[in-house]
């Protein structure tokens, strides 16, 4: 997991992208990615799920994870505050790393939809926060008062179409949406864990899986241990089952 030095250590955050089943089968690698970032106080995070039809999809996402999270980080090392993000730095910084990554794709003789990748990210502070999201994957701040917000996924016209940040129209496609108290928890995943961590029509996260999951983080020893048993759930034969798709989820828990 990508991660940047965080200056106050106010969130556990722990997270795993693994390789589904179709593409294990293919031999493809995993398409997803995530990062995160603790600045002040202030969580960045993100999921990225690159596009099954795009050749370079994993380079995409994992660069636009990355970057993002570093960016977002460095503009709230220099005073920026969650506000001043949500009102146009956020903006600002994805039109860069699109640019950024489109300068790489020409360099490699590729295109940018080759780099196509969806985003579902947040910046939370004490109280207030957002989640910015483009295309589909799902994001949930657990509030203090046991309700939930949830950003979710948005589609095109067609079941398996979405939007990407290399889309002409991402500015129009992307969403932010206000959290406006404090949280107790952000979850963030890709569409793959949708299916068992989230309830039907995607109303409330799944209890059976997810209070066991975070049950489990919250006590244990380290990150390193909770991420490493995070991935072994995610991998578990059993979810081939219900997906073939790669599965993705990032948890930050207050600390």
């Amino acid at each position: 997991m990508a991660a940047v030095q965080a200056t106050q250590d106010s969130w556990r955050t722990f997270g795993a992208s693994v390789t589904g089943k179709a593409h294990l089968d293919k031999e493809i690698p995993c398409q997803d990615a995530h990062a995160h970032a603790v600045v002040n106080g202030v969580l960045v995070a993100i999921v990225c799920d690159g596009a099954g039809s795009a050749r370079l999809s994993e380079q995409g996402a994992q660069f636009v994870a990355t970057q993002t999270v570093q960016a977002l980080a460095g503009r709230l090392e220099q005073g920026a505050t969650v506000q001043d993000l949500h009102d146009g730095a956020l903006a600002g910084t994805l039109a860069q790393i699109r640019t950024a990554l489109d300068d790489i794709a020409r360099a490699a003789n590729a295109t940018l939809d080759d780099h196509a990748a969806t985003v579902v990210g947040v910046v939370m502070g004490q109280d207030t926060g957002f989640f910015f999201h483009l295309g589909d994957g799902l994001g949930v701040a657990q509030l203090l008062d046991g309700g939930e917000l949830i950003s979710l996924p948005a589609n095109g016209e067609y079941a398996n179409e979405t939007y990407f940040i290399s889309g002409e129209r991402w500015r129009e496609q992307l969403r932010l949406l206000p959290i406006p108290r404090s949280v107790r928890g952000v979850v963030l995943m890709s569409d793959g864990c949708m299916p068992f961590a989230m309830s039907k029509n995607n109303t409330a996260l799944y209890a059976p899986f997810m209070d066991a999951v975070q049950g489990y983080l919250r006590t244990v020893d380290s990150i390193e241990l909770g991420n490493e048993a995070l991935a072994s759930t995610l991998a578990d034969p059993r979810t081939h089952q219900i997906t073939g798709d790669d599965k993705t989820l990032l948890l930050a828990l207050r600390a």
